[in-house]
């Protein structure tokens, strides 16, 4: 395979050996991938402030490819999606921004930008009219509601315990939209088992 539309980065490398193990390791598990340095096309690394090896594969393999490389479960948020909760969750600054997560699998399809019925900096609640008209519309697609998502607009990607209390749990999927001010992931991907808390590995589409 190569790099491209539909592929996600699933690894990252210092070098290119360690990489191309990892490509041999998912090849033997039925699983295409492709590595791609940073110097690729004749770039010197030198003009790259980080230089990255990255094994890519195609987005509907990016699970079980983190699986085989023990590296934990990953969520394909698309750099449209990711785009669209920071510019809400800036709209709705100083408060919460909230909403819906639609998609299947590991892959998030479409994102609901939704009105927070608290208008609160510190707790949101999805206008419930709002919520339903969301269900009906990702049904229609074919789509689930798979998350929820909403901003900390003053503090970081991570879960509250309030959150996490808050949870369904199972295999329902929060995400966090942090003050980009204050920490360098301001987007986060959780489930939770009671007060046990798993982050997902956020992939884009390349």
């Amino acid at each position: 395979m190569t790099s491209g539309q539909g592929t996600v980065a699933v690894a990252e490398y210092l070098f290119r050996g360690d990489a191309e193990v990892a490509r041999a390791l998912l090849d033997s598990q039925g699983i295409r991938a492709h590595v791609r340095a940073d110097d690729e096309g004749g770039l010197n690394p030198g003009f790259f402030s980080e230089y990255r090896v990255v094994l890519e594969v195609k987005a509907a393999d990016a699970g079980d490819a983190r699986v085989a490389l023990g590296l934990g479960e990953s969520l394909l948020v698309p750099d449209e999606i990711q785009a669209g909760m920071m510019a809400h969750a800036e709209w709705a600054h100083p408060n919460e921004a909230c909403g819906l997560l639609a998609g299947g699998g590991e892959v998030i399809e479409m994102v609901f930008c939704l009105s927070n019925r608290d208008a609160s900096p510190t707790r949101y609640t999805i206008d419930p009219h709002e919520h339903y008209g969301a269900m009906r519309f990702a049904e229609a697609c074919g789509w689930d509601i798979v998350g929820a998502w909403h901003s900390h607009p003053n503090g970081d990607a991570v879960l509250s315990n309030v959150d996490v209390a808050e949870s369904p749990g199972g295999e329902w999927i929060t995400v966090v939209v942090g003050n980009g001010r204050l920490t360098g992931s301001p987007i986060r991907a959780y489930r939770t088992d009671g007060p046990a808390v798993t982050e997902l590995a956020i992939h884009r589409s390349a």
